[in-house]
């Protein structure tokens, strides 16, 4: 499986990108992971590329990504083109990706699943875990891959112990849809 994560500093694809390699290796399963912090201390894109079950070379070419999961609306509208025919795409936003690219996404079989994860966040006091909340909501979907179990695991393994119940908290609420979602 080959998963491209993208946001903003500050937003967590580095966690995220912890508790997916995670998950995956306590399942038995050979991870590979790269991440291009960029300008992320000043809110600057950030990038990571996550292969499980492979032993290619970690950066995944455009066009080849199964997944994409967008932790901000216009990073996933702007690392698109990672994204293979017929993939995945789960994104942080209450509305969706650009209306503009349904045609384009529909001939490519390109699915695209949002929720608001920001609000849904907020809401559980713990607006830092939107990314949990996004995992928790992909998570649910046959297509990521991931069980959610299998990212709770995940979580209480990295710690910190701290943050694990926030954290789980998080992922539950996302993973249960108890938030605003489209798909």
């Amino acid at each position: 499986m080959r998963l491209v994560i993208a946001g903003i500093g500050g937003q967590g694809v580095v966690f995220a990108t912890k508790v997916l390699a995670q998950a995956a290796l306590m399942r038995g399963e050979c991870v590979i992971a790269s991440e291009n912090h960029g300008m992320s201390q000043r809110g600057g894109s950030v990038m990571s590329h996550l292969r499980i079950g492979g032993s290619d070379a970690p950066l995944i070419p455009r066009g080849a990504a199964d997944l994409l999961v967008g932790l901000e609306r216009n990073e996933a509208i702007r690392n698109l083109t990672f994204v293979r025919a017929g993939g995945t795409v789960f994104v942080n936003s209450a509305n969706g990706l650009d209306g503009s690219l349904s045609e384009r996404l529909d001939e490519l079989d390109i699915r695209v699943h949002a929720v608001d994860a920001d609000r849904c966040a907020l809401d559980l006091g713990a607006p830092a875990a939107a990314n949990l909340v996004l995992l928790g909501f992909a998570a649910a979907h046959h297509e990521f891959g991931i069980a959610v179990p299998e990212l709770v695991d995940a979580v209480q393994a990295l710690g910190p112990a701290t943050a694990v119940e926030r954290n789980l908290r998080a992922l539950t609420s996302g993973a249960h849809n108890r938030c605003a979602a489209t798909s």
